[in-house]
């Protein structure tokens, strides 16, 4: 008996030191909203969350994510949502995220990830077309 409460112990100290917390996500979902796209989430759970991270990957930045948000923490419960102005091309593009959460102890770990295909649906104006528009 004495043995087996030794490990039930050991196991529980190793799960409380190796686990520096946890997330459960509602949902996770990229939808496009005109030219921009709306990153949104919502954690059922949120233990030890310091902050979310946010990367996105481009056939312009040759299949690297890169870090295009950071977010802290606001609780379980709470929907975050995020608006990438950023994404801008001439044709239609697959645009991928992945949504990062970041411990209290620095530790970090990938909760989703999705992917795009992104249409812009107008055209942006540049300071250049508007001013050819009032010229004679």
């Amino acid at each position: 008996m004495p043995r087996a409460w030794y490990w039930g112990v050991l196991l529980l100290g190793l799960g409380a030191w190796g686990f520096p917390g946890a997330v459960e996500l509602s949902y996770f979902k990229v939808a496009a909203e005109g030219n921009d796209l709306v990153i949104s989430w919502e954690a059922s759970r949120e233990e030890s969350v310091q902050r979310y991270e946010l990367r996105r990957r481009t056939p312009f930045s040759k299949g690297q994510y890169v870090l295009v948000a950071q977010l802290q923490a606001q609780g379980a419960g709470r929907t975050y949502r995020y608006v990438d102005r950023q994404v801008y091309k001439q044709t239609a593009d697959e645009v991928a995220y992945q949504l990062w959460v970041v411990y209290g102890d620095g530790t970090a770990q990938q909760l989703a990830e999705q992917a795009i295909n992104y249409t812009p649906t107008a055209v942006r104006r540049t300071w250049g077309s508007i001013k050819a528009m009032f010229q004679r």
